[in-house]
């Protein structure tokens, strides 16, 4: 599973891993398998609607210390035609 965040925390547990870093991106890897990441989600597992259980990631965020990422629009838009440019520039592209 991987999370996109803002902020991340000091140190993250073991079953998560920072992949990647921007100026104001952090990309991070969960081990969804490791038993302390299960541990966390059924300590952290609510009844999200009348007969639906499972957890909220604001919940699961907040545990972490890191701030979730919800891009605007306009961010997305801005996102995808700076990566189409460096596409077209790009020696190998044809």
């Amino acid at each position: 599973m991987k999370l996109y965040t803002k902020t991340i925390a000091q140190t993250l547990p073991n079953w998560a891993t920072v992949v990647t870093k921007s100026a104001d991106l952090f990309e991070i890897e969960i081990n969804d398998e490791h038993p302390n990441f299960q541990s966390l989600l059924e300590k952290l597992e609510t009844e999200i609607e009348p007969g639906t259980f499972g957890v909220k990631a604001e919940d699961l965020c907040s545990r972490l210390g890191i701030e979730m990422f919800n891009p605007n629009l306009h961010y997305l838009v801005d996102q995808a035609q700076t990566l189409i440019f460096e596409i077209a520039t790009h020696p190998d592209y044809k």
